[in-house]
């Protein structure tokens, strides 16, 4: 697959360990759900990153934790406006069925950064007819949060009673039925 040069336009730090990396956009085409490799130039290492922004943004955004040994999402945490990364994609097939799109009641449960894609169906597609449940340690770390419906989006915080639920998703998934009807994604 051809790479193709984007420009970081900024670094949005989030939490101490999570990080939007923002992107020019050009004209790159993708489907929310999708992910590229992130290369640095001249480096053979690469790293997939779900993409968080919109269809409808006018730059790319990717939701990234930085590893405390990484030192790949280290260095992307500090690149500064003008660098340029290489990116590789789209890839994946993590799309909403037309079901989905059309309005059939969908659950989506991530953890941690795995709200990208989510972050981007809802963003790309306002309609929907969605519950989320995110499972985080931290109630800072609910990523995106605002894109949400506070009707539809169901925090769960595992370390700190300070979300919308106080445990692991799991333990809010055996507690509330889910219709056997209704489309379920996951990430995370």
């Amino acid at each position: 697959m051809k790479r193709r040069k984007h420009t970081v336009l900024e670094i949005i730090n989030i939490t101490p360990e999570t990080f939007i990396l923002r992107l020019d956009r050009q004209d790159f085409q993708f489907e929310p759900g999708q992910y590229v490799v992130i290369r640095i130039p001249d480096m053979k290492k690469g790293r997939e990153y779900s993409i968080f922004s919109a269809t409808t943004d006018d730059y790319l955004d990717f939701l990234i934790r930085e590893i405390p040994a990484g030192e790949f999402s280290r260095y992307l945490r500090h690149l500064t406006p003008g660098s340029e990364l290489d990116i590789e994609g789209p890839k994946g097939y993590f799309i909403l069925n037309e079901k989905t799109k059309q309005g059939h009641p969908t659950l989506m449960i991530a953890s941690g950064t795995g709200i990208s894609p989510f972050h981007s169906y809802i963003k790309s597609y306002p309609e929907l007819n969605y519950r989320i449940i995110h499972g985080v340690h931290f109630a800072d770390e609910a990523y995106g949060r605002a894109a949400f419906d506070p009707e539809k989006y169901i925090l769960c915080t595992s370390r700190r009673d300070e979300g919308d639920y106080f445990g692991r998703v799991t333990y809010y998934l055996k507690e509330n039925t889910v219709d056997k009807d209704t489309i379920c994604y996951l990430c995370g």
